[in-house]
């Protein structure tokens, strides 16, 4: 039983070709916006910790003293 191919052979993989892309490009999409995420919440924890430091730095807090 043979079924017939529209476009016959080239067509198919012309066709498979395409979905390939296509799925190339989805998965590459998905890919850059998870990198684009974690490197958003790199650059605010960097931030935190800058302004974290800052205030540690500007805050004059007593030492430590220990009595014995």
């Amino acid at each position: 039983m043979r079924l017939p191919i529209p476009f016959g052979r080239k067509g198919l993989i012309a066709a498979a070709a395409i979905a390939a892309g296509v799925v190339y490009w989805r998965v590459r999409v998905h890919r850059q916006g998870a990198a684009d995420r974690e490197w958003d919440e790199d650059v605010q924890s960097a931030i935190q910790d800058g302004v974290a430091a800052g205030r540690a730095a500007t805050t004059r807090e007593p030492a430590e003293t220990t009595s014995t």
